[in-house]
Formats: structure tokens, C-alpha cells, sequence
């Protein structure tokens, strides 16, 4: 198991316990929107896109289709619970 859901269902408990002061909340958000950002950016970076080209033109548009298909997902998720 990743270290990292160990970490994330201890922090899950703490704060379904009450333990976290609520005043820490708002600096532990911002914290945890600047790290999914660096382990997305970190995720996109490790992609090698001339492997993904050679592995052939059907897996490059899948790929390209997965990222438009995201894209366009999100974009409708934001105006429906109107957050930007």
C-alpha cells in the first residue's frame, strides 16, 4: 500500500476526530492545493512524449482524446456548481 493513503486516512481520521484546530484548516488547504499542483505538474513532466508518439498514432489520439475529454469534463463540472 502507498505511503500516501496510509497518510491521507490518518489525516481523514484526525480530522473526522475533531483534532485538527479548525484555525489550521485554511493554511493545511492551501498546502494540500500546492502539492496536488506540484504532483500533477510532476506527473505531466515525467510523460515522455516521443514514447507516446512511438507506441503508435492510435495510442497518441486515445491520449490526446483522454486530455480533450478531461478538459472539457472539468470545464462543465466548473460552470455547474459555478465556481468560476
Amino acid at each position: 500500500m502507498p505511503w500516501f493513503i496510509i497518510g491521507f486516512l490518518v489525516m481523514v481520521a484526525l480530522r473526522s476526530a475533531n483534532l485538527v484546530p479548525t484555525g489550521a484548516l485554511p493554511s493545511i488547504s492551501h498546502t494540500a492545493n500546492v502539492l496536488t499542483i506540484l504532483s500533477m505538474a510532476a506527473l505531466g513532466l515525467g510523460v515522455d512524449v516521443r514514447m507516446v508518439a512511438k507506441a503508435g498514432p492510435r495510442v497518441t489520439l486515445a491520449v490526446v482524446l483522454s486530455i480533450v475529454a478531461l478538459a472539457l469534463i472539468s470545464l462543465v463540472v466548473i460552470r455547474v456548481l459555478g465556481i468560476a
